[in-house]
């Protein structure tokens, strides 16, 4: 017997440390907090290793968020920079070093070629009053639909105001690349069009399209911003999206929302907002 174990030492050595591994990692999954966190970093190696093409949503709420308290600004005018009137907020307000960071990217941008911003900070009362009214106005254009198929049609075209978004945060901002006119370049799809192709890397789309998506993919991510793989146009710095696609799980996202609910009160902004004419970079 002694002799037995003296020649297979080197075996019995593997099944104690594979049997210390596994009783190791059934202790370690016996807290469901640690599950969550195990799972969210398996997400997040598949999305980077291109066996997944997003991070899931219950991963995006498990991000923690350690609110900077970096003030709103408004979104002073840039000459490479055009707002579209129609779906803008106003005042248009961003983080601070988030409209640091799109300035950077209007300065980098090729002679002939704008930046087209259509929506940046939106407050919680904003974004359910602008939810509410897509529910309404799809439940008056398609009766036959039933709630459940009227709040899916509703998510393609706006937030839903029960889980937090990055517009609320200032950290997102959609934009486009346009000309001087205003007018957009070709993305294959239209700002909140109801399309299977506005995913970024959609494979519906042309050539010319392809080419237009990276060019704003590839500005955009030199300034460190995430976009968000379903919509082309979303990008984010500093939230939990951000966190999320930068597998920073903890102290990642620097960015909550700018408002809270308190009881009896309302929504209240808990971030300073400054109203400024001097160039933030400078």
């Amino acid at each position: 017997m002694i002799n037995y174990f003296i020649y297979n030492i080197d075996k019995l050595i593997i099944i104690v440390v594979v049997a210390i591994a596994v009783i190791g990692l059934a202790l370690f999954l016996k807290s469901k907090r640690r599950r969550r966190r195990l799972r969210f970093y398996i997400n997040f190696i598949l999305y980077k290793i291109g066996l997944k093409d997003h991070i899931e949503r219950s991963d995006l709420a498990r991000v923690h968020v350690m609110e900077s308290y970096e003030p709103l600004v408004d979104v002073i005018n840039h000459p490479k920079i055009i707002y579209d009137e129609k779906t803008i907020e106003r005042p248009l307000l961003l983080r601070k070093n988030v409209l640091v960071k799109i300035h950077k990217v209007a300065d980098k941008l090729p002679d002939g070629v704008y930046l087209k911003i259509y929506s940046a900070y939106r407050s919680r009362i904003e974004v359910y009053e602008k939810w509410k009214a897509i529910v309404d106005e799809l439940t008056k254009e398609n009766p036959q639909m039933g709630r459940a198929q009227i709040l899916s049609l509703a998510k393609f075209k706006a937030p839903n105001p029960k889980s937090l978004g990055g517009h609320e945060t200032g950290g997102a901002i959609d934009v486009a690349l346009c000309d001087a006119n205003g007018e957009e370049l070709d993305f294959g799809t239209y700002y909140h069009e109801s399309s299977a192709a506005n995913k970024t890397h959609s494979k519906l789309i042309t050539k010319e399209q392809r080419y237009n998506r990276k060019m704003l993919l590839k500005l955009m991510k030199s300034q460190n911003f995430v976009n968000n793989p379903y919509q082309w146009w979303h990008f984010s710095y500093g939230d939990n999206v951000w966190a999320a696609y930068k597998g920073k799980r903890v102290g990642g996202a620097i960015y909550d929302a700018a408002e809270k609910e308190f009881e009896n009160v309302g929504y209240v902004r808990i971030v300073q907002t400054v109203i400024t004419s001097h160039n933030p970079k400078q």
